[in-house]
C-alpha cells in the first residue's frame, strides 16, 4: 500500500510476484509436456487416434478433480494446496522420465500419468486463482490478469520449441525439465508469507459447498453465457491444435519444426499481452470477446491448405493478437463478480464448464483427419469456432458488457 492510500505497484506485491513467477516456471514445463504427449503417444502406437486419446487423459483428470477441488480449496490453506499439487505433478512426470530412460514406457503409463497431472492441476488452478484474488486489490485485478496472460504466452512461446528440441535429444528430457518446473513452483509457494486461508464457512457438507460454486455460475447470467462460449471455444481450439500437430507429424515434419507453430502463436500472444491493458480499458468486454472468436474462426480454415509451419504459425499469430486482452477481461470480470469466499469453488466450476468439452477434441481430431482429410478437418475446426459464438451473440447482457470501470464488484 502506498503512502496516499492507493495500492502499490504489482511488482512490489511480494505474494503476487511469488505466484506469478512460480506459475511461469510451471507453465513453461506444462507447455512442453502438452506438445510432447501426442508426439510420444504417436511414437508408441503409430496411431493418430491413440495419440489423441493420450493427450486427452490430462483433460479427463482435470475435469474429474474439479468436481470437488473448489470446495476443498476454499476450506484449506491455499499455500499448502499449491505446494502439494505441484509435488504430485512432479512425481507423475518424473515417473514418465524414469520409465522412458529404462525403456519401459507404454501407453497405459502415459495415460495414467496424464490423469494424475490433470488431477493435480484441478487443485492447482483454483488455489492459484483464489490466491490472486486474495492478494490483489479489486481495482488492480484487470492489470494482474494481463500479467498472468503474459505469463501464459511466455510459457507458450518458450515451452513448445524447447519441448520439441529436448524431445529431439531424447524423449525423456522434456519430462525431466517439467519435473524441475513443478518443483520450482512448489519451492516458491512454500516461501509465501501467508497460508492464504479462506474465510469460507466449513459447516456444510462437501457436496453442498461444491454445489454453491455451480449455483453461482449458473445463476449469474453473464458468467454462464461467457463460460458456455469458453467451453465450446476451448474444444474448438484444442481440436485445431491437435489436428495441426497430427497433420504435421503424419507429413514427416520434425518435432522442433512443429514447435515453431506454437512459437509463432505465443509470440503474437505475448505482443497481445503487452497491449492488453490498453485494449481492455478502451473497448467493451463483450464486443472484444465476440471479435476475438470471429477472427480465429476466419483464420483457421486456410490452415488446411498448407503444411508449411511458417504459414500455419502466421495464421495462428494473427488470431492470437486479441486473445490475451479477451482472456484478461473475462477472467477479471468473473473474479470481480465472485464473492471472496466462493473464489476457488467458482474457479473450479468455471473450469468444469470451460473445459468440459475439451477432452473430446483430440480423439475427434484424430478421427476427422482420417475421415475428412487435411482441408476438411481444418474447415471443421473453423465451423466449431463459429458455432462457439452462439451463446455470446444470443445474450444481450454479454453483447452490452462494458469496460472494467463499469463493472460492479461482488458484495
Amino acid at each position: 500500500m502506498s503512502t496516499d492510500g492507493q495500492p502499490g505497484p504489482l511488482h512490489r506485491n511480494h505474494a503476487f510476484m511469488v505466484l506469478l513467477l512460480g506459475q511461469t516456471a510451471s507453465s513453461i514445463g506444462s507447455s512442453m509436456t502438452g506438445l510432447v504427449f501426442p508426439l510420444i503417444g504417436y511414437a508408441l502406437t503409430g496411431s493418430t487416434l491413440l495419440a489423441g486419446v493420450a493427450a486427452t487423459s490430462v483433460l479427463v483428470g482435470e475435469l474429474a478433480g474439479r468436481l470437488v477441488s473448489g470446495a476443498l480449496v476454499d476450506r484449506w490453506a491455499k499455500r499448502r494446496v499449491i505446494v502439494l499439487a505441484n509435488l504430485t505433478a512432479a512425481l507423475a512426470v518424473a515417473s514418465l522420465a524414469a520409465a522412458e530412460l529404462l525403456g519401459h514406457l507404454v501407453l497405459a503409463h502415459l495415460m495414467i500419468a496424464g490423469l494424475v497431472l490433470g488431477l493435480a492441476d484441478s487443485f492447482l488452478a483454483p488455489a492459484s486463482s483464489a490466491s490472486v484474488r486474495q492478494v490483489v486489490p479489486p481495482e488492480q485485478l484487470p492489470l494482474a490478469y494481463t500479467r498472468l496472460q503474459a505469463r501464459d504466452h511466455v510459457a507458450s512461446l518458450v515451452g513448445p520449441p524447447l519441448g520439441g528440441a529436448l524431445y529431439s535429444i531424447a524423449r525423456s528430457v522434456p519430462f525431466v525439465v517439467d519435473t524441475v518446473s513443478y518443483l520450482a513452483y512448489a519451492a516458491g509457494a512454500s516461501r509465501l508469507r501467508t497460508d492464504l486461508r479462506s474465510d469460507a464457512p466449513t459447516g456444510n457438507s462437501l457436496l453442498t459447498d461444491a454445489r454453491a460454486g455451480v449455483h453461482f455460475v449458473w445463476h449469474h447470467h453473464v458468467v454462464r453465457s461467457v463460460l458456455l462460449w469458453g467451453g465450446l471455444f476451448n474444444f474448438a481450439m484444442a481440436y485445431v491444435f491437435t489436428a495441426v500437430t497430427l497433420r504435421l507429424v503424419r507429413a514427416g515434419v520434425t518435432p522442433a519444426a512443429i514447435g515453431l507453430v506454437d512459437t509463432c502463436a505465443a509470440a503474437a500472444g505475448l505482443l497481445g499481452a503487452v497491449i492488453a491493458p490498453t485494449i481492455v480499458a478502451r473497448f467493451r468486454s463483450g464486443l472484444l470477446t465476440i471479435v476475438t472468436g470471429l477472427a480465429l474462426a476466419l483464420l483457421v480454415a486456410p490452415m488446411g491448405l498448407t503444411i508449411n509451419v511458417v504459414v500455419t504459425g502466421a495464421l495462428f499469430a494473427a488470431g492470437f493478437l486479441l486473445l490475451p486482452a479477451n482472456n484478461s477481461a473475462i477472467s477479471a470480470y468473473i473474479s470481480n463478480a465472485t464473492p471472496q469466499h466462493l473464489q476457488a469453488r467458482v474457479n473450479a466450476a468455471s473450469g468444469l464448464v470451460a473445459l468440459g468439452f475439451a477432452p473430446l477434441a483430440p480423439p475427434v481430431a484424430g478421427v476427422l483427419i482420417i475421415a475428412l482429410g487435411d482441408v476438411g478437418s481444418m474447415l471443421a475446426g473453423s465451423v466449431f469456432l463459429f458455432l462457439s459464438l452462439v451463446p455470446l451473440l444470443t445474450d444481450r447482457e454479454v453483447v452490452a458488457l462494458g469496460r472494467p470501470d463499469t463493472w460492479r464488484p461482488a458484495p
